[in-house]
């Protein structure tokens, strides 16, 4: 709409991650660098983070367009997936046929074994990418590690790199993903622009697109730069929302009153002014309705405008009796009961009525349906620490009188630990406990609120500032991508790994927590410390049930689903106790 009004040959502000716009300041090409590196010369894993809207998956194109011919890549946008579908993902990508509804876990890694040993026999190398890598679970993490398996006596046959956002390396962290994370061998975290590199952002995006004049002042720049904090993406729209203002606005340059409204819209800062426009439009329809309702009527006369009505103060009236003032003159009316209505001006209105068999109606009651909550509208109010608050207050905290700064370190000074996951609502069923969500907007704002309960299979409850609300899942969902927070109890610190032969306190903390979750309510006391044959079948029964890795070996997960039975805890819901005694 705008590029002919600006002289340009296309719109340079696209969200899209086109290469071609590719602006490479220093922490952009020290990113690029490490992928090079990572794709040439690295023998572990290269891990790629930055806030959302920094340009991650752009350098990510930016270096597959760079590559030689003889590399293949199998770029992946959609992590969120399981192990079987990242495999016949990567089979789409690499093109190597394979049959989805017969192909087990073996058959993949077979096939791809063979491929990847004949690719490197005749010199190339195949490069997998897995973008958003931050939404994996922690299973296809595990089967992503294995792939780095496959290699010949001096090299990796498949080169992996990670691309996600700061939540990643917070994920590889944890204690089962160790091995994953001794792995990577390039690391680099992409930082936002500065105020100098925003002003060559821009420029070169213009240039880019045809431009040979300035077209944004610098002290906009500056605002841009203020209000975007630097990330490209958000950078992007604001400039977009600009320039289309100046178009509008038939400006050749952009200045500081068209990027602050900009940023207005952007934000959905302008819906209240909307709001009252529509209102003030719907006030001005009454009152001209209302204007010629009294020329029907003959209150007014013909040649009176509406400025005359203004001063007459005509509007105090209406709004108070419905019906026109300050004329000295009575009225009579007509009514369907043979109702006579007398109006006295310009001081009072008197109304007498003389009914003739008017029997009185009886008004329906009406009830009024309270006014379904907007997500959009109240996510403002969630914020961070608020939600902190409220999930510490579940398990009896209080979040404020607490040792630490982080609010995880305040949950540690209490036998308390964090989980950070990204999951699905299963997931969140499964572990049972209150946690906080995290959802995103359009523009990459995060808010952050509690799940409190679940009400059938379609509807949850959150609290926002102690307040509780209820949403469908399906309406969560447009805004959630799967992470979220909870707080847990472990036996001990830090969280341990039990298997058989193993003696530890922990152990008599999972005895009784099975025997409770067994019904073996005669056998919570006097419990052995060891990690017996006999356990490690209890064990391997209970991790089959509840669809964990049966391998009899009682890490964070299975301790985690273990606690969700304990009705002592601040829980989604409460679950009856399984008996599995057999009666003789």
């Amino acid at each position: 709409m705008y590029t002919a009004h600006f002289g340009l040959k296309a719109a340079p502000f696209s969200i899209t991650p086109d290469p071609n716009y590719l602006y490479l300041s220093v922490c952009h090409r020290e990113a690029l660098a490490h992928l090079s590196y990572g794709v040439s010369e690295g023998p572990g894993f290269v891990l790629l983070t930055g806030e959302v809207g920094t340009g991650k998956t752009t350098l990510c194109r930016c270096l597959i367009e760079q590559l030689p011919d003889t590399v293949d890549v199998a770029l992946l946008l959609n992590p969120r997936l399981s192990s079987l579908e990242l495999l016949a993902n990567i089979f789409d990508e690499l093109r190597i046929d394979y049959n989805a509804k017969d192909f087990t876990l073996k058959n993949y890694i077979d096939i791809l074994a063979s491929y990847l040993l004949t690719a490197n026999s005749v010199g190339r190398k195949t490069v997998l990418i897995l973008d958003e890598a931050q939404n994996l679970s922690t299973d296809v993490l595990e089967q992503v590690r294995l792939l780095t398996n496959l290699e010949t006596s001096d090299q990796k046959l498949l080169q992996i790199i990670l691309v996600g956002q700061p939540e990643l390396n917070k994920l590889i962290k944890r204690n089962n993903l160790r091995q994953l994370a001794q792995r990577i061998t390039a690391r680099y975290f992409l930082s936002p622009l500065s105020f100098k590199d925003t002003l060559a952002y821009i420029q070169h995006r213009l240039a880019i697109s045809g431009s040979h004049e300035t077209i944004f002042l610098k002290s906009a720049v500056r605002l841009i730069y203020q209000h975007s904090k630097g990330i490209p993406r958000l950078i992007n729209i604001i400039c977009d929302r600009a320039l289309l203002g100046g178009y509008v606005k038939g400006k050749k340059q952009i200045n500081n009153r068209i990027v602050n409204k900009a940023t207005k819209e952007v934000r959905g800062e302008n819906i209240q002014a909307i709001s009252i426009l529509k209102t003030s439009a719907v006030f001005l329809i009454m009152v001209f309705t209302l204007m010629m309702s009294a020329w029907k009527l003959g209150y007014l006369s013909e040649n009176q405008t509406f400025n005359d009505l203004m001063q007459h103060k005509f509007l105090t009236p209406v709004t108070k009796y419905f019906a026109p003032v300050n004329y000295k003159q009575k009225i009579s009316l007509e009514t369907n009961t043979s109702e006579t209505i007398t109006i006295s001006q310009p001081n009072e209105i008197e109304i007498d009525i003389t009914e003739t068999n008017a029997i009185p109606k009886e008004e329906p009651i009406v009830e009024l349906k309270p006014k379904p909550v907007n997500l959009l509208e109240i996510l403002p109010t969630a914020k961070t620490q608020s939600a902190f608050i409220t999930l510490f207050h579940l398990w009896g905290l209080d979040y404020n009188n607490l040792k630490g700064t982080k609010a995880c370190e305040r949950a540690a000074s209490r036998g308390l630990t964090c989980l950070l996951r990204t999951g699905t609502w299963n997931d969140i069923r499964s572990l049972n406990r209150p946690a906080i969500l995290e959802l995103v907007m359009g523009n990459g704002a995060q808010h952050h609120l509690v799940i409190t309960g679940f009400s059938g299979d379609d509807k949850v409850s959150i609290s926002i500032l102690e307040k509780s609300y209820q949403f469908s899942i399906q309406e969560l969902n447009q805004l959630w991508l799967g992470q979220f927070l909870l707080l847990w109890q472990p036996p001990a610190m830090p969280i341990p790994v039990m298997k058989r032969g193993l003696v530890n306190d922990a152990v008599i903390w999972i005895r009784k927590h099975l025997n409770h979750h067994e019904g073996r309510y005669s056998e919570l006391s006097n419990l052995s410390a060891r990690f017996d044959y006999t356990l490690k079948n209890r064990v391997v029964d209970f991790q089959t049930k509840h669809n964990l890795e049966a391998d009899g070996i009682v890490g964070e997960q299975t301790m985690l689903i273990l606690q969700s039975f304990s009705n002592t805890l601040p829980l989604l819901f409460y679950t009856p106790v399984i008996n599995l005694i057999k009666e003789e």
